[in-house]
């Protein structure tokens, strides 16, 4: 976005990060050597911060704040229930026949809809689980660890 359009008390999404957040313009500052600088506050978190390059500011925010993950995961049908992360891996390798990596067990499973796993790192979580698994119930585990980084379903 060209640094001549962002204009004082408009609303923002911004990259902080990897992530994307709403910031308040509060005040546009020209200093010394002609850079502007932007002086925001986190919409979510009233936390201030100035922001000097204007590659940061993606778009003007119409609500005031930037789509939250909850928003944009993949719903599952509302007819049914939403399998927890762990069933949604089984299925996935069952349906699968073959190992796979952790990562591409949660990309299908969020892909098919088949649960909604809200942390920012889905694959983290499934894998815990699946080792937890393997570990509290052995053989009669659901999992087992084919290859280092490869799951199988028993």
């Amino acid at each position: 976005m060209k640094a001549s359009r962002i204009e004082s008390g408009k609303v923002y999404e911004v990259t902080v990060g990897k992530n994307k957040t709403a910031m308040k313009i509060v005040k546009v500052e020209r200093r010394v050597n002609g850079q502007l600088a932007f002086h925001c506050r986190n919409v979510n978190t009233n936390k201030d911060a100035v922001i000097v390059d204007e590659k940061r500011f993606l778009k003007e925010s119409k609500t005031g704040k930037p789509a939250t993950p909850k928003e944009t995961m993949t719903k599952c049908d509302k007819s049914e229930k939403p399998m927890s992360g762990l069933d949604a891996a089984y299925k996935v390798l069952v349906e699968g026949g073959r190992p796979m990596k952790v990562k591409e067990i949660a990309e299908i499973a969020l892909a098919n809809g088949y649960c909604r796993l809200q942390g920012a790192t889905p694959e983290f979580t499934i894998s815990a689980a699946m080792q937890r698994e393997i570990v509290q119930k052995g053989v009669d585990s659901r999992f087992v660890k084919a290859t280092r980084g490869l799951f199988a379903a028993r």
